[in-house]
C-alpha cells in the first residue's frame, strides 16, 4: 500500500473541510441573496432544501453512487444494531459502550434496509431533526438569518465529516438537552423534565449524566425532577438487572485507552518518563472530579440565568472540559457542542469567532484519520522526531488550542 493509498482518507477529509470553508465564505458574501430566497421559500422548504443539498445529497453521492462502505464506528453500531434487531439482551448478549435503548433504536432501519449505511442515514435524519428542534428553541431575530446560521452549521467540517463520513451519534445528546429547554419553554413541569433527561441517558452515552445534577441544581420542584428520572430509569434497570445481573455496567467497565486530543496527549511527550499517564483508571477519576468541580462551580456563578440560557452555556463547558482532562477524550467529541455553540450564543456575529472556529474544526477532521492511521500513538517525546508524528502533535496542538479557545469564550460569556 503506497503513502498515498494510506491516507487518502485523510486527504479527502482536508479537501472537504477546504472545500465547507469556501462554500461558508462565499454564503457570507452572498447572505442578503441567500436570506431573501429563504424569505421566498419559507422555513419548511429553505430547511428541506439545505438538509437535502448538504446532507442527503452528499450520502446518496459517497454510500449510493460511489459505493464506499460506512466507516469507523458505524461497523460496530451496525453489529450491535443486528443483535438488537433479533430481541437479543444489550449487555447480556452481545456487547455495547452505549446506553441501553441505543442498538435498539439504530436497529429499527436494518429492518428495511440491513446495510451500515443505513446507520449513517440514521444518524444523518436524527440530526436533521436536532438541527429543527435547535432551530426553534433558539431562533435568531428573523427566520431567514435562523436559517442562513442552519446553513452555516451545515457547512461546519466538523458535523459534516463526523455524521455524513463517520456517522457519529454524539449529537443525540444535545438533542434531549434541547428537548429540555423546549419543554420547559412551554411551561411543562419538572416531572416531564426529569423524563426527559431519564430518557437521554438511557439513549444515548453515560456522559448523559452529568448534566443531570447541574440541572437539579435549578429546576423548582426537584423532588418532581427526581421521580421523572426514576419513572422511566428505575423500569428499566430493574428489567436489565433481572434478566442479565450486574451485565447492565458494562459501559462503565470496559477500559478505555489513551486517545487524542486531550491535555494529557499533549503534555505527555513532557511527562512520559515519570509515568503519569499509565494509570488511566485514576487519571479517568480525576478528569471526572475536575468535569464536575468546575460545572459545579459554573452552575453556582450562573444562578441569574434560566433554563434556557443556563443549559447551552454548561453543555459547552461540561464538554470542553472533558475534552481537555480526560485521557478517553478525542476530536470528535467537537460534535457533541457545536449547534449550541453556533445557535444559542451571539458569537455568529463575530467574524473572528468564525474564521477561527472552522479553521478549529477543519484540523479536527483531520486529527483522527491521521492518528489511527499512524498507529494511534500516545506520543513520547522521542517520537516527534519522526515526521508523520510531529504533523500529528502539530494538529492536537491546534485542536486544543481551539477546545480552550472556545471553551473561554462561553465561560466568559454572560448571555
Amino acid at each position: 500500500m503506497t503513502d498515498y493509498e494510506l491516507y487518502e482518507v485523510v486527504y479527502n477529509k482536508a479537501y472537504i473541510s477546504l472545500i465547507l470553508c469556501i462554500l461558508a465564505f462565499f454564503a457570507f458574501r452572498y447572505r442578503d441573496k441567500l436570506e431573501s430566497i429563504f424569505q421566498n421559500l419559507g422555513t419548511i422548504k429553505s430547511f428541506g432544501l439545505l438538509s437535502f443539498i448538504c446532507r442527503i445529497l452528499p450520502f446518496i453521492i459517497v454510500y449510493i453512487y460511489y459505493g464506499f462502505d460506512a466507516q469507523s464506528d458505524v461497523q460496530i453500531f451496525w453489529k450491535s444494531a443486528q443483535h438488537a434487531s433479533k430481541l437479543e439482551l444489550v449487555y447480556r448478549d452481545f456487547d455495547s459502550v452505549y446506553s441501553p435503548f441505543f442498538s435498539y433504536i439504530t436497529a429499527i432501519p436494518l429492518y428495511f434496509w440491513d446495510n451500515a449505511r443505513a446507520i449513517t442515514l440514521s444518524m444523518i435524519l436524527i440530526e436533521l431533526l436536532v438541527l429543527w428542534l435547535t432551530m426553534k428553541t433558539y431562533p435568531s431575530e428573523s427566520q431567514p438569518s435562523t436559517l442562513f446560521k442552519t446553513l452555516i452549521y451545515l457547512l461546519l467540517p466538523g458535523p459534516y465529516i463526523f455524521c455524513v463520513l463517520g456517522g457519529q451519534e454524539d449529537i443525540w445528546m444535545w438533542g434531549f438537552a434541547c428537548l429540555v429547554v423546549y419543554a420547559w419553554q412551554r411551561k411543562k413541569s419538572d416531572l416531564v423534565l426529569g423524563i426527559i433527561t431519564g430518557l437521554g441517558l438511557l439513549t444515548t452515552k453515560a456522559f448523559f449524566i452529568l448534566l443531570l445534577p447541574l440541572l437539579l441544581l435549578k429546576v423548582k420542584n426537584k423532588m418532581k425532577f427526581i421521580a421523572g428520572n426514576a419513572l422511566v430509569g428505575l423500569p428499566v434497570l430493574l428489567i436489565l438487572y433481572i434478566l442479565g445481573g450486574d451485565s447492565f455496567l458494562m459501559p462503565i467497565r470496559l477500559a478505555q485507552d489513551p486517545m487524542a486530543v486531550n491535555m494529557w496527549s499533549v503534555i505527555n511527550p513532557l511527562i512520559w518518563d515519570y509515568g503519569i499517564t499509565k494509570n488511566i483508571k485514576l487519571l479517568n477519576w480525576i478528569g471526572l472530579f475536575i468535569i464536575l468541580g468546575v460545572s459545579l462551580w459554573q452552575t453556582f456563578k450562573s444562578q441569574s440565568l434560566d433554563i434556557k440560557q443556563f443549559i447551552p452555556k454548561i453543555w459547552v463547558i461540561i464538554f470542553g472540559i472533558m475534552m481537555i482532562v480526560q485521557i478517553g477524550a478525542y476530536a470528535n467529541y467537537i460534535f457533541i457542542y457545536s449547534m449550541p455553540l453556533l445557535f444559542c450564543f451571539n458569537f455568529f456575529k463575530n467574524k473572528t469567532f468564525l474564521i477561527l472556529t472552522f479553521i478549529f474544526q477543519g484540523f479536527a477532521t483531520v486529527q483522527p484519520s491521521f492518528w489511527f492511521r499512524i498507529g494511534k500513538p500516545f506520543l513520547r517525546f522521542d517520537n516527534l522526531l519522526g515526521a508523520k508524528f510531529a504533523v500529528e502533535y502539530a494538529l492536537e496542538i491546534v485542536v486544543f488550542v481551539g477546545i480552550i479557545y472556545w471553551l473561554s469564550k462561553v465561560m466568559k460569556k454572560k448571555i
